[in-house]
């Protein structure tokens, strides 16, 4: 018997949470032989069949649903977009029963898959498997994700430590290699922090991981009980979450001198995700993925500034024959970013 072929979802996507679930997927990975495109899942073509955890969210173009054959899937922390709902056919149920039970991120999703009698679970998320780094020290700095300028400036009058704020959403300048460079940045940002202020669930579960406090913020413009804005159930109990008005009306409503410690409602979730990805793959990496960075707030703005200038000069200099090759390669070839080499 051949040995297994080992392999990792890639996207192109514009959120940074979306490699994080891949580099949380890696720890349980002895190697990675392949990188799969998550929305060109369908294309992957292998002489040996690839072992693949199939943690994202499924998907933008549900075209390219089932995945392909060659893919030896672990149908766990799953994410079925309303686009795929509206999508789905008869061959995806049966790939879902076949190789299911299907392991769902939130419970919206299992209700979904109950609802068409496809066998399901609420696994959670895999990001909350991401180890530690003991060589990763706690930080004064806080770190806000996402969160508008008004809520940073509340933050400020509390406290007089830094207040930094990031976004995911920075993803489509870099190929993957940069990609996942970034996520390991955002990682450590996550990490290192004195606390953590986001709504950003890629945010939120790896600080759970790493027993940094998390302030679960519920934006007005955005309410958890937003029904379309599914990903949230299930896993919002793992926070105590404060809704906007509360935090701007309450200035005693969150300590951000000494923050509370995080809900541990996610451990027992946690160790089955482990346990699950470790008998799929056998392994498990005794190491964490997570590293240590000097300053990675000046690395990633170095990273972004100068891949916007190369974008700049790009759209400066691109000529008549650079149009054709890229209308001919997407009108022909049907070749899109998707098909980049990581």
């Amino acid at each position: 018997m051949s040995e297994s072929k080992f392999g990792v979802l890639k996207y192109s996507a514009v959120n940074i949470g979306d490699d994080i679930q891949s580099i949380a997927a890696m720890r349980f990975l002895p190697r990675i032989d392949e990188y799969i495109h998550r929305d060109r899942i369908d294309r992957f073509k292998s002489k040996q069949k690839v072992k693949t955890i199939m943690n994202a969210a499924w998907m933008l173009e549900p075209k390219h649903m089932p995945p392909s054959e060659d893919i030896d899937p672990l149908l766990i922390s799953m994410h079925l977009k309303m686009v795929t709902r509206q999508h789905m056919t008869k061959k995806l149920k049966r790939y879902l029963i076949n190789h299911g039970p299907v392991g769902c991120r939130d419970t919206d999703t299992m209700e979904y898959l109950h609802s068409l009698d496809i066998p399901a679970y609420f696994s959670g998320c895999i990001t909350m498997t991401i180890k530690k780094n003991p060589e990763i020290k706690r930080q004064n700095y806080i770190l806000t994700v996402d969160m508008p300028k008004y809520i940073q400036d509340e933050i400020k009058k509390r406290t007089n430590r830094p207040v930094y704020n990031v976004s995911r959403r920075m993803s489509v300048y870099f190929n993957q290699y940069e990609r996942f460079r970034v996520a390991k940045m955002a990682l450590y940002m996550y990490h290192s922090a004195h606390c953590v202020v986001t709504r950003a669930l890629h945010a939120a579960i790896p600080s759970l991981a790493f027993d940094t406090p998390v302030l679960m913020l519920d934006l007005k413009t955005k309410p958890f009980d937003n029904r379309q804005d599914p990903r949230y159930y299930g896993l919002i109990e793992f926070f105590n979450p404060v809704k906007e008005i509360d935090f701007l009306n309450n200035a005693n409503i969150y300590d951000f001198e000494n923050p509370p410690e995080n809900p541990d409602r996610h451990i027992a979730i946690r160790d089955e995700l482990i346990k699950k990805c470790s008998e799929f793959t056998g392994y498990d990496n005794p190491q964490t993925l997570v590293e240590n960075f000097d300053n990675p707030f000046v690395e990633l703005y170095s990273m972004l500034a100068y891949k916007q200038h190369r974008m700049d000069r790009n759209a400066y200099w691109v000529g008549a024959g650079e149009l054709l090759k890229t209308a001919f390669r997407k009108a022909v070839l049907r070749k899109t970013r998707c098909d980049l080499e990581i």
